[in-house]
């Protein structure tokens, strides 16, 4: 039998606190003499009836009121419960708790019984006297005893598993939209959120916002559990100003296209996708790149939900996961400006309030969504230092139970006048001191550390910091000509609050120097290989150390030439840290993935075949520039983009997922996006959405859904005879049902093999040809017979108009039920439908029999038959008699 201790607060803890309290606090002081209250011991395990093996629920608890003032906020509980668990066997176990945690005095814990047979429990309340440590120091209750009391009762484990439900519901195999319903909680690995650039990523993963470069080469696209597309299927484009080829020739560029945005105004800056919605921020004409309207739409379908014309430019967004005594789970999204100073409602776009004084300091995700920001904050003077490590939490915003005494509020603490909430109080600071608050940190008070710089940090864990500075290639020299060098070292800070050596340097890494000849940038750090990682420009080459010792681990090999140059966004080799690797692509065209551990180069994607070739000829010319747009369960977004492009744009760009394992080209499709300093990429649910410059339109690609129809003869079909089963597969994602789509495809718009796809969705919506290698998908058909013999009859295949059909002979007469099924690709959702046909019976050749005699055969035949017989018999006579007279 295993048992576990339970410390979660009951589910009725809420409901209990809500009981009128027994009128104990008649005065403000003590009972004489101290009264003496009945105890009402009570225990109970739910379900009374379990299979071995399985978990079931112990309460044991009083039959009275919680003790006077008993709040989340102190220690004011009922003490001294002891049960008593004796197995079939008479074995006992007991469990013990010295004082109760629950307010409500309700002790639960868990039995999970490893026999058959009955158990009984005995729960004893050893009784209590009232102390100041059960209630505050005037109570009218000191003193006060609770009697001891006693209860048992019992429970029965059997073999056999009592029924449960599933922990979640099968994924789908059909096409799914928002919300998911609560009873799939698995579901959370199809699905996913954007919180864009301002949002910290989750420690587990990374390090950094989803795109801050600031300074550093490592610029973060991998926020750890964004799920997108692996396909380049479009489910829908929404136009975002003029785009494509302008039309006449007034211009002297001929065919010359709209402006696109770059560099330095793109078009579609920072989208946030969360709970299923895409929000973005509109451009005004060439006037501002994000002067427009912020819009709501449905990430799966591109249908408008919100739209707010004085909205500023968003930042981030903020899901809080509450888990105290009365409420449980995630807060509605919402929306915020840089630095939390503008609030909004992300699924109204309603303005909420305005936050002031967040400080400064390094951001990080804490467990439940929070933003964390370490700071230092000295005490003293500069003369005489007194150094602190701080922690702001932006829910203290919000809700302060647990965190600060006296605080109940559950929601923001706004000032009525003027709607603002004041962030840089004490109030908003986790307790990392129970009498200090914070965290004393006595070696910042040295004059060695008066500047650092932090460049990376973990939730609870780490935090790595540089002193130095990194070189970079002037070619500055000293008074004997030689060139000036730079030093630099790494020291980590331990952020475990559950460590004695919390706030406190756990290494420092041997002094790094180097001559002013090359120019070296931070590249990113990783959890999971515990490997932090620098840049070194002019030989395009990445230094990997240990997050454990500072070490010196690796350096790799160069990369392509034209890397120098960097990338759209920085002038740098810049890499992209994710699963234990290192992925970098720049100027140069070509994607590496290195190994983290020793800094060996796995693969490299663009220079090979068909395929995995990023080589434009002469359009740009050389292999296309490229750069990471994000990474999300194993897949690496890239796509051809450069700082400026020229017009027309070059053909031939693109957006592509590249399996981030094997670096295997998973899906391809024609795109220009322009990036500088700003992401114009977001990915969820299994989506990607980006801006596509080529037609100023935004994409979203991703799997659709499809409608199959099926039919077969409506009249009996002869024995023998060949039917024609026939019927469409249809495309009906949103996109589909777009105005031009309407027009052009009146009936539908058919479905297309993964192979073709990116040609496929080129003739749809980027004016295209027809793809001559066309390939439709396939359909499996299955028919009942009237034997009730169920079987596969063959597979046809879909052609561009979305049709197929199959000519199969029946072989038994009788009805026959039809179901067409389509089983997906990754590009659509499976889809099926059914129809019925009926074949006749075989017809039966009777057994061939005589025609009926004439009446010549009848009559006229045996009549003479029978006279020539009569004939001879008189000729026979009379010879006979003749011979008898003879002498």
């Amino acid at each position: 039998m295993k048992t576990q201790k339970n410390k979660l607060l009951l589910t009725l803890t809420a409901a209990l606190l809500l009981i009128i309290v027994m009128p104990l606090l008649a005065t403000n002081e003590a009972h004489t003499p101290a009264w003496q209250i009945t105890s009402y011991a009570k225990i109970t395990v739910q379900p009374e009836v379990i299979g071995v093996g399985q978990s079931a629920m112990g309460y044991a608890f009083l039959g009275n009121a919680p003790l006077p003032g008993a709040s989340m906020n102190n220690q004011y509980r009922f003490r001294n419960y002891t049960v008593w668990i004796t197995d079939p066997d008479g074995k006992v176990e007991t469990l013990h708790w010295d004082i109760v945690d629950d307010t409500t005095g309700c002790q639960m814990f868990r039995i999970t019984p490893e026999k058959v047979g009955q158990y009984n429990l005995t729960f004893t309340f050893g009784g209590m006297t009232i102390t100041t440590e059960d209630t505050g120091a005037n109570s009218a209750n000191l003193g006060d005893i609770y009697l001891a009391s006693t209860a048992t009762c019992s429970f029965y484990a059997q073999e056999d598993l009592i029924p449960t439900f599933p922990g979640s519901y099968d994924f789908p195999n059909e096409y799914w939209t928002r919300p998911i319903y609560g009873e799939n909680p698995g579901w959370f690995k199809l699905s996913s959120n954007w919180l864009g650039t301002g949002a910290p990523v989750n420690s587990n993963t990374g390090y950094g916002v989803i795109s801050g470069t600031g300074g550093q080469s490592a610029i973060q696209r991998y926020p750890g559990d964004a799920v997108g597309s692996k396909t380049s299927h479009v489910m829908w484009t929404k136009p975002v100003q003029s785009g494509g080829v302008v039309g006449g020739d007034n211009y002297e560029v001929e065919g010359q296209t709209f402006f696109e945005g770059s560099a330095y105004i793109n078009r579609f800056q920072n989208p946030i996708i969360v709970a299923g919605m895409l929000i973005y921020k509109e451009p005004l004409n060439f006037a501002s790149a994000t002067g427009g309207d912020t819009v709501c739409v449905d990430i799966a379908t591109g249908k408008e939900r919100w739209r707010n014309p004085t909205m500023p430019q968003l930042s981030f967004a903020n899901m809080r996961d509450v888990q105290d005594a009365n409420q449980h789970g995630v807060f509605p999204p919402i929306v915020a400006t840089a630095n939390w100073a503008q609030v909004f409602d992300a699924y109204t776009g309603y303005r909420m309030f305005n936050v002031t004084g967040v400080p400064g300091g390094t951001l990080v995700q804490g467990p439940n969504g929070e933003h964390i920001r370490y700071t230092f904050f000295n005490n003293g003077t500069n003369t005489n230092p007194d150094y602190y490590l701080c922690m702001w939490n932006s829910t203290l915003m919000w809700n302060g139970v647990g965190y600060h005494a006296g605080d109940t509020q559950n929601t923001p603490q706004i000032n009525a006048v003027n709607g603002i909430v004041a962030a840089n109080t004490g109030r908003r600071y986790n307790w990392l001191d129970t009498t200090t608050q914070n965290q004393s940190i006595s070696w910042r008070n040295d004059a060695k550390y008066n500047s650092f710089t932090v460049v990376a940090a973990y939730y609870d864990d780490i935090m790595i910091c540089r002193m130095g500075s990194y070189p970079s290639l002037t070619g500055a020299t000293d008074a004997d000509g030689n060139i000036i060098k730079t030093e630099w070292t790494y020291f980590a800070i331990d952020l475990n609050r559950e460590s004695t050596r919390f706030g406190q340097i756990l290494w420092t890494s041997p002094t790094y120097s180097s001559p002013q000849d090359k120019t070296i940038t931070w590249a990113g750090s990783d959890p999971v290989a515990n490997v932090f990682m620098e840049g070194i420009k002019e030989t395009t080459q990445f230094v990997g150390y240990s997050m454990k010792t500072g070490k010196q681990l690796w350096t790799t090999e160069g990369q392509t030439t034209l890397d120098y140059f960097g990338n759209p966004s920085y002038p740098y080799v810049a890499a992209q840290s994710a699963y234990g690797r290192l992925y970098s692509l720049n100027f140069g065209g070509l994607l590496y993935c290195y190994n983290e551990t020793d800094g060996k180069l796995l693969w490299t994607y663009g220079n090979g075949g068909p395929g995995n070739s990023t080589q434009s000829g002469v359009q740009a010319p050389g292999y296309y520039p490229g750069f990471i747009m994000g990474v999300g369960d194993d897949v690496v977004y890239i796509a051809a983009t450069q700082h400026t492009i020229t017009t027309p744009i070059p053909k031939g760009n693109f957006m592509r997922g590249i399996n981030a394992t094997t670096g295997e080209e998973l899906w391809t499709i024609s795109d220009y996006t322009g990036t500088f300093t700003v992401l114009p990429f977001a990915m969820a649910d299994g989506y990607c959405t980006y801006f596509n410059g080529y037609d100023n339109q935004v994409y979203t690609v991703g799997r659709g859904p499809t409608s199959l129809t099926v039919t077969a003869p409506d009249l009996s079909a002869e024995f023998g005879q060949p039917v024609v089963i026939r019927g469409t597969v249809y495309d009906v994602s949103s996109g589909t049902k777009q105005d031009e789509m309407l027009a052009r495809f009146a009936k539908g718009v058919g479905v297309a093999s993964d192979e073709c796809m990116a040609d496929w969705m080129g003739y749809l919506y980027q004016n295209k040809p027809l793809p001559a290698d066309f390939a439709g998908v396939d359909v499996t058909i299955y028919a009942v017979d009237s034997n009730n013999n169920y079987r596969a009859i063959g597979t046809a295949t879909t052609d561009s108009t979305g049709a197929f059909s199959l000519i199969w002979q029946p072989d038994i007469a009788g009805s026959f039920a039809v179901t067409a099924v389509f089983q997906g690709t990754n590009g659509y959702w499976p889809s099926r439908a059914t129809t019925a046909f009926n074949v006749m019976d075989e017809k039966v050749t009777p057994a061939p029999t005589e025609a009926p005699p004439s009446i010549t055969d009848t009559y006229f035949i045996p009549s003479v038959i029978g006279i020539i017989i009569a004939i001879l018999l008189v000729g026979i006579a009379t010879i006979v008699l003749l011979l008898r007279k003879r002498p």
